[in-house]
């Protein structure tokens, strides 16, 4: 586990998974979303000049985490968002309400580095293991 960062990679069959680690939910969330872009694209490369807010509700934490990351990889498809930072506003076991600074993507400063194509619920739990609550997601590339 790399501590600092919050998050690490495992091989997965097909598929990319991220071991995900927090002292808090807040944490585990924001430590998700940094993941989720350092395996779409190089987050340095996103310049946070335009933000967007960001409201997920579902039940569960489990639920919340695969919607909240499920919500970021819609804007990406749908928009061509890419995002650098986030700052949760409020979060509890079943909503999330954040502010996401990005840019659209720009095909000459941005280079995709794996096309996401959904965010799994195969393995998902999130536990609290001494002192930091911890999951796994498995993206579907």
């Amino acid at each position: 586990m790399n501590a600092y960062r919050g998050y690490d990679f495992f091989e997965h069959t097909a598929d990319i998974g991220i071991r995900v680690y927090g002292p808090t939910h807040r944490d585990l969330f924001q430590n998700a979303f940094k993941a989720f872009f350092a395996i779409l694209t190089e987050p340095e490369q996103i310049k946070p000049s335009q933000k967007k807010m960001i409201s997920v509700k579902n039940k569960g934490w489990e639920r919340l985490l695969v919607s909240w990351l499920s919500e970021y990889l819609y804007l990406f498809e749908t928009d061509q968002w890419l995002f650098r930072t986030c700052e949760i506003q409020s979060l509890d076991e079943n909503r999330v309400h954040a502010i996401g600074w990005g840019e659209k993507f720009d095909p000459k400063r941005h280079e995709i580095k794996t096309e996401i194509k959904a965010v799994t619920y195969h393995q998902l739990s999130i536990q609290k293991k001494n002192d930091l609550y911890e999951t796994k997601i498995i993206l579907d590339v």
